[in-house]
């Protein structure tokens, strides 16, 4: 794919991204947090230099640390790291537009559609496990719903709350799968499969089948799920990843590999 032409603009972004996010590292609630927030909001500018000569692996690795900084600093009102880094957000859809523009001319609208649509929601599952993997400590309604909900709905009973800490987890790193897999487009047709098979979990281990059809219902009700699973399981079949994928980007012998093959949605 063709050299990025704004990548000064997401890189010089990133930069003072890391600079915010050092220059109020008191804000981060420990450890684990802090370390989140300083190594991703480092590779920001350090992904958007690095592959400035390739637009689609520039943008889809930029974009994945933005999401992730962005999302924690939202769930902790940490403000000025937050709107700081959404800016980013300006040079990458400038950017998605002309990679757009190339693909379409390339490759038609079906495949840039396909692109875009398992772009975005695959990307759309860092906004969930990062409120699991990416903080020191749990949210208390986050950690009462696994409890109290969770647990019934999948073992009869409440989960102590220190059980319901390593299903948080565990949940997390599936999300974090699918985001890679699928939202990057690495062995897409695998987080594909991955996600479909979680969604299913979750409508039945989180009650929403009890509360009806409506999301807006008080609880949730199955629709969300239900749409994203629609809009995901068609990407388990072949050539379906689209160009806008690093297993379009990267393709190699390896690539003529069974498994590898089988797994590909390029």
């Amino acid at each position: 794919m063709k050299q990025n032409k704004i990548y000064i603009l997401t890189t010089l972004a990133g930069v003072i991204s890391f600079m915010v996010a050092l220059n109020n590292i008191e804000l981060f609630d420990g450890f684990w947090s802090t370390m989140c927030m300083v190594i991703f909001s480092l590779l920001i500018p350090i992904f958007s230099y690095s592959f400035r000569k390739n637009s689609t692996m520039g943008f889809l690795l930029t974009i994945f640390p933005t999401i992730i900084v962005v999302r924690n600093a939202d769930q902790h009102d940490w403000s000025i790291i937050g709107w700081t880094t959404a800016t980013i957000f300006i040079p990458l859809i400038l950017q998605l537009f002309f990679l757009s523009r190339s693909v379409y001319r390339e490759y038609g609208g079906a495949l840039l559609a396909l692109s875009l649509m398992r772009t975005f929601v695959g990307l759309n599952w860092l906004t969930h496990c990062t409120e699991k993997l990416f903080l020191s400590n749990h949210d208390e309604g986050l950690v009462n719903f696994f409890s109290n909900v969770v647990g019934p709905n999948t073992v009869g009973t409440n989960l102590p709350p220190h059980l319901a800490h390593y299903v948080i987890i565990f949940g997390g790193l599936i999300e974090l799968s699918a985001a890679i897999s699928l939202g990057l487009g690495l062995l897409s047709r695998f987080g594909a499969f991955v996600a479909s098979c979680y969604l299913v979990a979750a409508q039945l281990m989180s009650g929403h089948f009890s509360v009806g059809y409506t999301w807006a219902l008080p609880g949730g009700g199955w629709e969300l799920c239900f749409f994203f699973f629609m809009v995901m399981y068609p990407y388990m079949l072949p050539k379906t990843g689209g160009p806008i994928s690093l297993d379009a980007v990267l393709r190699t012998e390896l690539s003529a590999n069974k498994w590898v093959k089988t797994l590909s949605g390029a």
